[in-house]
């Protein structure tokens, strides 16, 4: 009967449902050696194990020599062989519940069911050993990024070729770690450094790495730590220590092995150690290659090789000078003669050339050239550690703007950070409320003013204009020797105090609150709190927002601030704020946006010169008490507040307002509603505003009032607050857009046009892109329906520069139809993302039209055609 039954088990697992791709000797002979099977098993698993480890020893050498990171291949590969193990692990446990399968009486059924199981994993063994041979180049993916290139521009005169060929070598030179290039400020130190980036970019024998970091004045321990971090990728938490981000940076940077970090500017000397710089002379490894303008910061950096970077010479002096300032100015001898005075004068310096030849530039009457090199022979600044020679020259520059407003203007500029960017929209709007563009007349009238004052110290290179990819708006940037003399101006007279951007934790001390002193500028610091009664009867400026003064206000700290006109507070931690504030009559600015915790504000009835509110982002809950006083408002801004009831604001009273925004406020019920109260407010010259839905938009463009405006935000349905949206804008989140017999229902000025998860448009309304023709911006995101952008009806989009699409999962293309020539002929940026039916983007025809596009960027696109 055993027999029998064994037979039975047999033809069971032969025939049934043991078969498998096992041919039929090998599941017999299980039969006779099971054990055996087993421990081949085991065996082949213990040399995958040892493959791996091998595999991951190799990963870890990549990572920490190179900072390379396995490709996707290996990651499939040791996920699979954990997988393995994981199950073969579990396995041995089956194995000790079964050993009758093994020895003693067999079970032959079981024993070929587990020796089928033994074969299969066998086969996944040896498939896994076999795919672990990988080829060196295909174990880890490609090197990270070298380092980035920089603008640069080309180098001036003889001096600086030779430093820069001396630099060369010294990194080339095995036996320097350190290197140290120092001159005068403005004397090219930053060019030459750039240019040795650029050039090691270009190459790829020498470094693996080049790491470029901007130090400035103020830079302390941790920022440079930090600005280091941020360059090579590596992330400190917010509790790490300066040991620990040493430790940090330390390991980070021996893993790349060759590398060269590139310091410029640097103003204090730091030890390595402390910052993390893994540079010694018993490892040659890394180089370090600084710049500074003093050769004691050489010295206490250790540096091995010291470069000096002098002026130029005479005449590579004269020939830059003679670059900038135009080659028809020199047309006449007598003018030639002293513009060789003035360009001697500079004292050979690149930025003192470059600045006074531009301020110069194209001046043909000679007594405006014996003036400047009058003044130059005579000008005379102090600056601590700078020769007076070099803020001769700055001053200089200065002195030559051609007004005192606009003298003013530039001033206010070295109020912001060291090497802040400067949005240009937010300086213009500090002139005017301080009152630098005059008392009178419209605030769009004194922005267009600002803008051509902006525009005059961009041309006279007092300020520089900094592109930021993607965005809109205008940012400016004043060069550090440049804002150094300013305040050295405004020093002399006590009529500046600037600490920002310091990380001060405790407010000036009184004694350092003069009498005599007009702008105080404390933003971007950390002070906990207002804890003093400065006595500053001239004070017309108070600077103190990305503050967190969440330990209050002390009530008497406005007390003698009789005269203050310009008070902000925004992005500060604030809870209420004192009583003292309500008695500053001569305020014309209160600037609160963003305090987080801000819920009250004391009675404004008293406030009567007001002509800026902002409560932007505060949680307020009911408007200030005293609003209906405030007859001189020009700009008032409750954007996403938790005010209610906006309809029962004053509006009426207020007969200069010319700026309004009220973007997301809860609603109100009952009548008046919002857009009611809008046509009565005639001098409103710029409204940002949200509508909750299309409806209450046709009746307020019905209304017409929409004409009067020059600059515009209209926001329909439910915004998303991550979403920027510039001036000129409409823009529709979550309704339905049907479409208008009349074209002209909407204003022909839009400027920026932003849809989102509007779920029934199949293209865009033909009616916004006839009414859109200086349509420049454009976003359409999470719009199921939309099939296609254009369609040939449609306009042309003939200023359109930026177009992104995202999240339109039915798009087959741009453009339905023959669309007409010129479609998108402006178009420079296009970006489309996970739009999972497209497969062609742009016609043929169209795409060949597209000569000023620059970028293009197609991402998570499943079906798209390369």
């Amino acid at each position: 009967m055993e027999i029998a039954g064994a037979v039975a088990s047999m033809v069971q697992c032969l025939f049934g449902e043991c078969s498998s791709t096992v041919s039929i000797p090998e599941q017999c002979s299980y039969l006779r050696r099971p054990k055996d099977a087993v421990q081949i098993l085991r065996e082949k698993t213990e040399l995958l194990t040892a493959r791996e480890a091998d595999v991951r020893t190799k990963l870890d050498e990549e990572k920490m020599f190179r900072g390379m990171d396995p490709t996707a291949e290996v990651n499939l590969w040791l996920n699979n062989v954990q997988k393995v193990k994981v199950t073969l692990a579990s396995f041995e446990g089956e194995i000790q519940a079964k050993k009758k399968c093994l020895c003693g009486f067999p079970n032959y059924y079981s024993r070929l069911k587990l020796g089928n199981y033994v074969s299969r994993k066998i086969h996944e063994v040896d498939n896994l050993l076999e795919q672990s041979k990988f080829p060196g180049s295909s174990l880890v993916s490609l090197l990270p990024e070298k380092g980035k290139a920089l603008p640069s521009s080309a180098l001036v005169g003889e001096t600086a070729t030779i430093v820069l060929q001396r630099t060369w070598e010294y990194l080339m030179d095995i036996n320097t770690q350190i290197i140290g290039i120092y001159g005068m400020g403005g004397v090219g130190k930053t060019s030459i450094v750039k240019e040795i980036n650029n050039m090691l970019l270009k190459e790829d024998t020498h470094f693996d790495n080049v790491i470029w970091v901007t130090a400035s004045k103020d830079s302390n321990m941790g920022k440079l730590q930090k600005d280091i971090a941020k360059e090579i990728g590596l992330c400190f938490d917010d509790e790490d220590g300066e040991m620990r981000r040493a430790r940090k940076l330390f390991e980070a940077l021996r893993r790349r092995r060759k590398f060269l970090l590139i310091i410029d500017d640097l103003w204090e000397a730091f030890s390595l150690e402390n910052i993390g710089i893994p540079i010694s002379t018993t490892v040659r490894a890394g180089k370090l290659l600084i710049t500074t303008r003093s050769l004691r910061v050489c010295r206490k950096m250790e540096a091995e090789r010291e470069i000096e970077l002098h002026v130029l010479s005479q005449q590579e002096a004269w020939d830059l000078f003679k670059q900038k300032v135009g080659e028809e100015v020199l047309s006449s001898p007598r003018v030639q003669d002293i513009a060789k005075k003035v360009a001697k004068e500079c004292g050979g310096l690149p930025l003192a050339l470059i600045t006074i030849g531009r301020a110069m530039r194209n001046e043909t009457k000679i007594k405006y050239w014996q003036t400047a090199l009058s003044e130059l022979r005579n000008s005379t600044a102090s600056i601590e550690g700078m020769t007076n020679q070099v803020f001769a020259q700055l001053r200089f520059s200065y002195d030559r703007l051609k007004d005192d407003v606009t003298r003013s203007c530039f001033l206010y500029c070295a109020l912001y950070p060291e090497d802040h960017l400067i949005e240009a929209e937010e300086l213009i709007k500090y002139w005017v409320w301080e009152g630098l563009l005059g008392r009178s007349g419209s605030q769009i009238d004194k922005m267009k003013l600002g803008e051509m004052i902006l525009n005059e110290l961009i041309s006279t290179c007092m300020l520089e204009s900094v592109y930021q990819h993607g965005s809109t708006d205008k940012y400016l940037k004043m060069h550090d020797l440049i804002r150094d003399m300013v305040i050295a101006l405004t020093r002399d007279n006590s009529s500046f105090m600037v600490k920002s951007g310091l990380v001060l934790r405790v407010l000036p001390v009184e004694n350092e609150w003069h009498p005599d002193l007009e702008r105080v500028s404390l933003m971007r610091n950390d002070i906990s709190s207002l804890c003093c009664e400065p006595k500053c009867p001239k004070l017309g400026t108070l600077l103190l927002q990305y503050n967190s003064i969440d330990k209050g206000i002390l009530p008497t700290f406005f007390r003698h601030l009789q005269k203050l006109e310009v008070l902000d507070l925004s992005y500060t931690g604030i809870d209420n704020l004192p009583e003292s504030l309500s008695h500053l009559e001569s305020l014309h600015a209160l600037l609160l946006r963003s305090c987080w915790n801000l819920w009250c504000v004391p009675t404004l009835a008293k406030l009567k010169k007001l002509r800026v509110l902002d409560l932007t982002y505060t949680p307020i809950q009911h408007m200030p008490e005293g609003m209906d006083m405030l007859q001189n408002l020009r700009h008032l801004s409750l954007s996403y507040t938790r005010i209610s009831g906006a309809p029962n604001l004053p509006l009426i009273n207020y007969k200069f307002l010319e700026s309004l925004s009220l973007i997301c406020l809860l609603e109100s019920t009952g009548r008046p509603t919002l857009v009611d109260v809008l046509p009565s407010c005639r001098s409103l010259l710029e409204l940002e505003v949200s509508f909750s839905c299309m409806q209450e938009f046709d009746r307020y463009i019905m209304s017409g009032h929409w004409s009067w405006l020059e600059n515009f935000k209209f926001l329909i349905g439910y915004p998303i607050s991550s979403m920027h949206i510039g001036k000129n804008s409409v823009a529709f989140f979550g309704v339905d857009i049907y479409e208008r017999l009349d074209p002209g229902w909407l204003p022909d000025r839009v400027i920026e046009l932003a849809i989102h998860s509007c779920p029934s448009s199949a293209h865009l309304p033909v009616f916004l892109t006839a009414a859109a023709s200086k349509l420049q911006r454009c976003t359409i995101q999470y719009c199921e329906q939309m099939e296609s952008i254009m369609v040939a009806e449609s306009g042309t989009f003939p200023n359109l520069e930026w177009l992104e699409i995202d999240g339109l999962s039915k798009l087959n293309g741009l453009c339905k139809g023959i669309v007409p020539a010129g479609t998108l002929s402006s178009l420079k940026v296009l970006h489309v993302r996970a739009c999972n039916s497209l497969k062609t983007l742009l016609p043929l025809e169209l795409g060949r039209h597209l000569r000023n596009l620059v970028e293009i960027k197609i991402e998570n696109c499943e079906k798209f055609q390369k």
